[in-house]
């Protein structure tokens, strides 16, 4: 049976325990993220990405020459290359590497939980479906840069300790450059929470007005850019994500104003987290018509629906009690819904495995995985279309 399956549905368990017995929650958390931290660490070949990360540790030079463009001139981002080239002078593999990763990203969101969030079994389950499956498991650029902003900027742009707040977020962008949009929380930090919602509904409003092929034309006059014409005209909306995103937001923003209302005076952290999430709508709202660009720059804010459900359950009312059950079938829905994903974004599909047959391949016996494809063929030819991004031209 697949055991990111059995580890959703024991997550799940978990929840409901926490929940009716709150003095087990510390041995419930810590059974819950070592099986999570073992699932992690202990895969090989896991994850729609898991072989193109391989190919690209291969390709990336220990060389490091500043006079040929390394900062900024290669694929992929600075941070990454000096992190593999670290590894790779020590001759670790990919599989230890990955490992080494992977316990790294579980300390950094243990860090999160412990400092901001009340049950932290809970967070762990709401944790699983996106930040987990989708980027700890396959995107592990990405899934890194948001466990460093969790664990390590998010203290201090909740604290408005700027200086230190920068350079966190400098340190993620240079593992993934949609880390970017982290910049904006300096400013997010002073708008209130009113205006926030405001801006969310007029960047739905700027959502669809981007849909109209006339304003594309003529952005696309001013700027003519690659990744503007594939932002503009590259990609699809996703009907799924949008709904889910504005119920979701819907949920978190009538808890949040049942607590404290919109103008009310919250506890300085939830509020600032509220402000946060809210800017991660607008920016998906604004950005609906290409669901690739919209959730790789969007979901580095809703993680912290992490934060905000749990805290705005904790007074276990009535209220609060529905709304649990709400974000306890929510994250069901899209842990299967994600774990299908890995499924067909595989090619497992094709072989007749379906989600409760998904295997778990391990770093203990990893000849299992060419039992589904041929690992060293797909890791050659990725290898072959990312040599040429990696070969540095030194000059005698």
């Amino acid at each position: 049976m697949n055991l990111y399956l059995i580890a959703l549905c024991l997550l799940a368990a978990g929840c409901l325990a926490e929940w009716k017995y709150p003095e087990w929650e510390k041995r419930l958390y810590l059974l819950c993220w070592l099986m999570l931290t073992t699932l992690l660490c202990l895969r090989f070949g896991q994850g729609t990405d898991y072989v193109t990360y391989h190919a690209i540790y291969e390709t990336i030079p220990v060389t490091v020459d500043l006079q040929h463009g390394y900062i900024c001139g290669y694929y992929p981002e600075i941070g990454w290359r000096l992190l593999s080239a670290a590894f790779k002078l020590l001759h670790v593999p990919f599989q230890g590497f990955a490992a080494a990763l992977g316990l790294a990203d579980m300390l950094l969101l243990h860090r999160f939980l412990e400092k901001h969030v009340p049950w932290k079994v809970a967070g762990l389950f709401l944790a699983y479906p996106v930040l987990f499956l989708v980027y700890m498991v396959s995107g592990l650029r990405q899934g890194l840069a948001i466990c460093i902003f969790l664990g390590i900027a998010l203290p201090y742009y909740l604290e408005k300790r700027w200086v230190p707040y920068t350079a966190a977020v400098l340190a993620a962008m240079s593992f993934h450059k949609a880390g970017c949009a982290w910049m904006l929380l300096i400013a997010v930090s002073y708008i209130p929470v009113k205006a926030m919602f405001c801006l969310a509904g007029l960047s739905a409003a700027g959502g669809l007005v981007l849909q109209v092929h006339a304003v594309q034309g003529l952005i696309l006059r001013l700027v003519p850019l690659y990744h503007m014409e594939r932002f503009l005209q590259g990609g699809d909306p996703s009907f799924f994500a949008i709904g889910e995103r504005l119920v979701t937001f819907g949920v978190i923003a009538f808890l949040y104003c049942r607590a404290y209302g919109a103008d009310g005076e919250a506890e300085p952290g939830t509020e600032a987290a509220m402000k946060a999430y809210t800017c991660g709508l607008c920016m998906y709202m604004l950005m609906l018509g290409n669901a690739y660009y919209a959730s790789r720059f969007a979901v580095i804010f809703k993680v912290l629906e992490i934060l905000l459900a749990v805290r705005l359950m904790e007074d276990r009312d009535r209220t609060a009690q529905m709304a649990a059950v709400f974000f306890l079938g929510l994250t069901l829905l899209m842990g299967g819904k994600n774990l299908n994903a890995m499924v067909n974004e595989g090619g497992y599909s094709r072989l007749g495995v379906h989600v409760f047959t998904y295997p778990y391949v391990s770093l203990l016996r990893p000849d299992q995985i060419n039992d589904y494809f041929d690992y060293a063929e797909k890791l050659k030819e990725i290898y072959g279309y990312n040599i040429e991004d990696q070969i540095l031209q030194i000059t005698e």
